[in-house]
Formats: structure tokens, C-alpha cells, sequence
């Protein structure tokens, strides 16, 4: 829903009605029934309207200032409305800048009193605010859309044109001084320290060390973030025949930030330790998968375990004795001299452990019942009975699931519990910060033995840099690490300068570039490398180079490049290969619509069939062709010039004045196409 405001109605009477519209007619954050909320909650979205001006921290914070406070809200349901996020946290930044601005020139918050002045003070007040350069950057970008927004929305008076005085410093992977080589250094391991890991991996006999380097493991043998390995499943190994018959092991990932369902290829001298790692983890969270399958099965029932002193199913409803309740939520009651061990346990001896534990014991619902229901709602996340919002992994079916205490030496595993962990608890037990990390533990230390640390996002920047230095195309890189823009790539490519001057001088070389380098680089190629005798430059496409003469003519065939003569496909890239794939797809699939369409007699789908059916016909052809390794990389080739005829040779032939030329048989799957040295023919 739009707000439009009355071009006839003030300034006052606009920022009325959007308060009045947002509050009452959008549904997000709880609606009109959560508007007086300071705290408000959507999913995973958290939006605090308190000001930066006193504390602010966890449980001390004081609300936003009135009338500034009503705007506030508006404002931040409003954008979420049309734009949902993850985080609301920039936006009030910038909103408690603006708030500190009014205060500095008007005394009082109020979004009426917004002028020129309280704009340049906003951008003073962020510096006093926030102490980095990165804050001070995002924050003043949301400034300028929240006075564009106020502006655009007649909210205030008449407000001139504003431009955040931040500047985006350069990437420090592209900057040449001290500064940028250190930079280069923290982010990417060097080989010995991941050499070390794979030590730790092939040594580890604990639990712990066994859980923990196998999710090291996974970020290493293809580039991922930790998010990612957290949300595999169990079954994520697959296998798929590769292009000379033998099996490849890929691992169905979700990458995150936009790009989705992915497969991560394994390199085979890594796919036994894949294996070895997966086997792992799926070992360690047998229990805590069996907990979890019980939870969803039997709601509200306690878990029956070994360590249970009575039958939960027999003793659901009765009074626990404090023997009991400790056996069953794997508590160690407190040893003191008047109580030994062996002797028989005290309420007074029990600690709790846990919020819903104490509260328990408080209200004596000291029942096996009660313990079912207080588990569940421990243990159930927000997505039960998924592992997240995507719902697309069940909690059983968790790679990385384990039971809470797993891996605590001096507290017993709860059985009737399951969870996963966090990025935090992973990096803490590969660094040095932590007293008792994996390497101190198996004594393994740098080779100036100085303690290593390792945090779970530098094995992406060592993959990546390592792909960069072998010469791994961008795409290919870009499509393995599942980033969704390719450019992503350089905030990930820590070579030095050296190597990539290295690159760029094998770059300069006399001789001109083979065609598919050129067409690979997007540099231009010219009709007689493409079997044409005209001057000039041929088009890319994305299949291949177009050679149509668009100085004589438009483009006559409406994009369908690949039934046209004057397209030319070019062996060895993989990139327009996979693209006619999906396009063979994506016409096999209208082909058996409109076959459908035909078989219940509807008017003119039998032209749809034919036309599907030519169309099919030539790039499945074209594909199969360069897919043949007969053919050698640089080869172009194209379809026959009897299977396009122009328009003026249409007409000629049902004139009578042209024959017909002769068409070859064009079959599935063989089929004959023209190649360079039959178009020079």
C-alpha cells in the first residue's frame, strides 16, 4: 500500500495522515495493537525505538523522544512494508542521529523542524555517535534517503538537495601501501596454517575435535560461510556422471545472500575427506536427531532415556524425587560434606540449570509431564519444526545437530535436547583466544610457535585466492563460491601486486588472441574470423556472435539466435554451453505444454508444437556438437543456410520463381552442422 500525500493539504496535515496510515492500515510489526510498543518483532527483524543520546544497551534504554517518536515508527513500518529486511538496525541509526540534530538545533524532536541546518548537524551528530568510518559511511546513505523519503512525501517544508559528506574509502585488497598488504595478510591463512588443520582433522579422538574440524573441513574444500555448513542435511552428498563418464561428488548447498540452492563440486583427492567429515558429524547428532524426531512425533512427552530412574510413560503425572529429576535432566547435584556422594539428593542440592529449571522446582511441577512440555518449548526454535525461515531442512535432519553439554567435560550431554552451533562457538575453538583451543590441545602451533588462529570465514578468502592464482575464471569462481554478482570476487582476491602484474605481462603478448579468447574476454571479433566476407565487428549474444549485417536490416528473427544461419556458436566456452543447456530445457519443457495443449484440442497449439519441435530440433543439435570432444575448442559453428531461408527467398519460393533449397534431415540426437570450412565452401 502507497501513501500519496494531498497536494492541496500542509506539511502538518500530510505527516498526520502517513502516521495515521501507517499505524492503522499496515499489518507488519503486530499492527495498531503493537504501535506503543518501544520493542517491536517481525520473524527475525527487531526494531528498537530508543534513542542514542542516553544509555543504550541490552536492558537500559530510553525511548525515542515524542513527537519524534511517532515519525520514527511511521517511517521504519513503512519502508519495511515495501522492503522487508533481515536488519532494521541502519535505519535507526540514522533515525537517532537526526533526533540528536533536532535537540541540537531546535531544542525539541520534532520531524517538522526539519531544515538544511538539522541535515549538516545529522552528518556531525553520526560522527559523535558512532566511532567507525563504515558506520559513519551506511548511516549517512540512510540520512539522504530519509530526507529524500520526507521530501518526496511533502512531510516537511520545502528541503534542498543533500549529499552525505561520507566518502567510501578504497578496498584495502587493492591498496598498495603497508596498510593494504596487512590487510591481505589477516584475511588469507597461508598454506601451513591450513596444512595444520588438516593435521588436527586426521588426529582428532574426541567428540569435540572430531565435530568441530569436520566444519572446518567443509569450508575448506569449497568456498562457503559458516551460515551455509549449519544448514546442510544430512543427505547433502550427490553424485553426478561427469562429461567423461566418471562419478563427481557435489554437496547441495544453500548459499546464502540472494543466490540459493547450489551445487558445491568437490575436487576428488577431497572427496574421501568430504566423506570422512559428513560421516562425522552424522555419527555425533544421532542422539540429538533421535530427541528431535521424538519431540515432533510426541509433543509434550519427555524423552525416555537410559539415565531415567523411573518410566516417564509409566510416571508422566507423579512428583519427582530429587534423585529423579537430576537423573532426568542430567543434573550433577551438588556434593558438599553433609552430603557424599551415593547419598540420597536434596531439593535444597539441586542446581538448577537453566530459567525454566528453576522455575520448575519453584512451583513443584516436578512431573515427567510438565518436563516434556518445558523441554519442547527450550528446544522448538521459531521454524520448528524446520531449522530456519527457508523450511526447507528439518531439525532431525540436521548435518551439524548435537545435544546440549555434548562436548562439556564436567557437565553430563542432556538427552532430550538438540540444537546447533554458532559461528561463535566454532571460532573460539580455533583460536587463540580460547584457552583450550583444538590446536593448543593436539600441539600444534605456527613455525615461529606462536599459537594459530583460524577464524571460519578465512578459509573462503584462502579458497578463493588460491582459484584466482591457478587461474580459475571469474564465473566459474563466482559460481562456486555461490556469490551472486561476479564482481563479488575481488573483495576475495588477496594476491599481491607482484602476481598480478605477473598476470597481466602473460597477458601482453604480440600475437593477436585466439577467437574464443576473445569472445571469452568480450573482446571484439571480426565477420572473416567468423567465415563472412564483410568489414566489421560481429555482436555477442548470449549463445554466441551474431553476424547479421544490422546496417542493411533490423534483426528478423525476433532473438531466436539459435535457428537463425547468421549466428555462430564457438566450441570451448562453458558459459554459453550451460545457457543453451537451460535453453533446451526450458524449450523440452514449452514443447510438452503445448503437446498437452494439442492432445485437448486447443485452437492453434498445433503451430506451437511445430514451432517447439524446429526450434528443439537445432539446439539440441548445437549442443550435442559442442559437446563432442571431436570437435577442437575455437571451432564455430552454425546451422545450415537451408534451414533459415531469408524472407526474399520465402517469397521467391512461393512464387515459383526460386527452387526449393535443398534442407538436410535434421534427426535426434544426430544431427549435421555446418561448420567454419563448410560456410568458406
Amino acid at each position: 500500500m502507497q501513501f500519496v500525500p494531498r497536494p492541496d493539504a500542509d506539511v502538518e496535515a500530510n505527516l498526520t495522515e502517513f502516521i495515521r496510515f501507517t499505524r492503522d492500515e499496515l499489518s507488519v510489526f503486530g499492527g495498531s495493537e503493537k504501535w506503543g510498543n518501544i520493542v517491536w518483532r517481525q520473524d527475525d527483524t527487531v526494531a528498537v525505538f530508543a534513542t542514542k543520546l542516553a544509555r543504550l544497551k541490552a536492558y537500559t534504554r530510553t525511548p525515542l523522544a515524542q513527537p519524534f517518536m511517532e515519525f520514527a515508527k511511521a517511517y521504519v513500518k513503512y519502508r519495511y512494508s515495501h522492503r522487508p529486511v533481515r536488519s532494521v538496525g541502519q535505519w535507526l541509526s540514522a533515525l537517532r542521529c537526526l533526533e540528536a540534530a533536532l535537540f541540537s538545533v531546535h531544542g525539541r524532536a520534532d520531524i517538522s523542524l526539519l531544515n538544511a541546518v538539522v541535515m549538516d548537524v545529522s552528518a556531525e551528530k553520526c560522527r559523535e555517535l558512532f566511532p567507525s568510518e563504515t558506520s559513519w559511511l551506511k548511516t549517512g546513505l540512510e540520512l539522504k534517503i530519509i530526507f529524500d523519503f520526507c521530501r518526496d512525501k511533502r512531510l516537511v517544508n520545502a528541503l534542498p538537495a543533500w549529499k552525505s559528506p561520507f566518502r567510501n574509502k578504497p578496498s584495502l585488497v587493492e591498496v598498495l601501501t603497508s596498510e593494504g598488504a596487512a590487510h591481505r595478510a589477516a584475511k588469507v591463512p597461508d598454506n601451513a596454517v591450513m596444512l595444520k588443520l588438516a593435521d588436527l582433522f586426521a588426529a582428532a579422538g574426541d567428540d569435540e575435535t572430531k565435530f568441530f574440524s569436520s566444519i572446518m573441513i567443509l569450508l575448506m574444500v569449497a568456498p562457503g560461510r559458516i551460515s551455509e555448513v549449519l544448514r546442510l542435511s544430512t543427505d547433502c552428498i550427490g553424485w553426478e556422471e561427469g562429461e567423461r563418464g566418471e562419478q563427481q561428488m557435489f554437496l547441495r548447498w544453500r548459499a546464502g545472500k540472494g543466490k540459493g540452492w547450489t551445487k558445491k563440486w568437490i575436487i576428488p583427492p577431497m572427496q574421501n575427506v568430504v566423506a570422512e567429515a559428513v560421516k562425522r558429524l552424522v555419527d555425533i547428532g544421532v542422539p540429538a536427531r533421535k530427541a528431535a524426531k521424538f519431540a515432533y512425533q510426541y509433543p509434550d512427552t519427555f524423552l525416555p532415556h537410559a539415565a531415567c530412574l523411573s518410566s516417564p510413560s509409566d510416571d508422566a503425572d507423579r512428583q519427582l524425587t530429587a534423585d529423579e529429576f537430576c537423573a532426568a535432566l542430567s543434573i550433577r547435584p551438588t556434593v558438599s560434606r553433609a552430603r557424599p556422594h551415593g547419598s540420597k539428593v536434596l531439593w535444597s542440592q539441586v542446581r538448577p540449570v537453566g530459567k525454566w529449571v528453576k522455575k520448575l522446582i519453584e512451583e513443584g511441577c516436578t512431573t515427567y509431564g510438565e518436563l516434556g512440555k518445558h523441554a519442547g518449548r527450550t528446544y522448538r526454535g521459531r521454524w520448528w519444526p524446520y531449522i530456519d525461515a527457508e523450511k526447507s531442512v528439518f531439525v532431525w535432519d540436521a548435518l551439524c545437530l548435537h545435544r546440549e553439554n555434548e562436548f562439556r567435560k564436567w557437565a553430563t550431554p542432556r538427552h532430550f535436547s538438540w540444537r546447533l552451533p554458532s559461528q561463535c562457538e566454532v571460532n573460539v575453538r580455533f583460536t587463540a583466544a580460547y584457552s583450550h583451543s583444538l590446536f593448543e590441545r593436539y600441539g600444534l602451533k605456527n613455525e615461529d610457535g606462536s599459537s594459530i588462529r583460524l577464524t571460519t570465514h578465512q578459509p573462503r578468502h584462502w579458497l578463493s585466492t588460491m582459484s584466482e592464482r591457478a587461474g580459475m575464471d571469474e564465473f566459474t569462481l563466482a559460481r562456486w563460491a555461490g556469490r551472486a554478482h561476479v564482481e563479488h570476487n575481488r573483495c576475495y582476491d588477496h594476491r599481491t601486486p607482484e602476481e598480478r602484474v605477473e598476470v597481466l605481462r602473460h597477458l601482453m603478448i604480440d600475437q593477436t588472441p585466439s577467437v574464443i579468447d576473445r569472445f571469452k574476454c568480450m573482446q571484439p571479433v571480426a565477420y572473416q574470423e567468423l567465415g563472412v566476407e564483410r568489414l566489421g565487428v560481429a555482436k555477442a549474444t548470449l549463445y554466441g556472435m551474431c553476424t547479421h549485417d544490422y546496417a542493411m536490416a533490423p534483426c528478423q528473427k525476433q532473438r531466436e539466435c539459435m535457428t537463425c544461419s547468421e549466428h555462430v556458436c564457438i566450441k570451448g566456452d562453458h558459459v554459453t554451453l550451460e545457457r543453451i543447456q537451460m535453453l533446451e530445457e526450458q524449450t523440452a519443457l514449452l514443447l510438452d505444454r503445448a503437446t498437452a495443449a494439442h492432445e485437448n484440442g486447443v485452437f492453434g497449439a498445433d503451430r506451437w508444437v511445430d514451432n517447439h519441435k524446429w526450434k528443439l530440433a537445432h539446439v539440441r543439435a548445437m549442443r550435442m556438437a559442442l559437446e563432442q570432444t571431436s570437435v577442437p575448442d575455437g571451432a564455430t559453428l552454425r546451422i545450415p543456410d537451408g534451414h533459415d531461408p531469408s524472407p526474399i527467398q520465402r517469397a521467391l519460393i512461393q512464387a515459383g520463381l526460386m527452387a526449393v533449397p535443398q534442407i538436410e534431415t535434421l534427426k535426434l540426437p544426430v544431427a549435421r552442422l555446418a561448420s567454419e570450412g563448410d560456410k568458406g565452401a
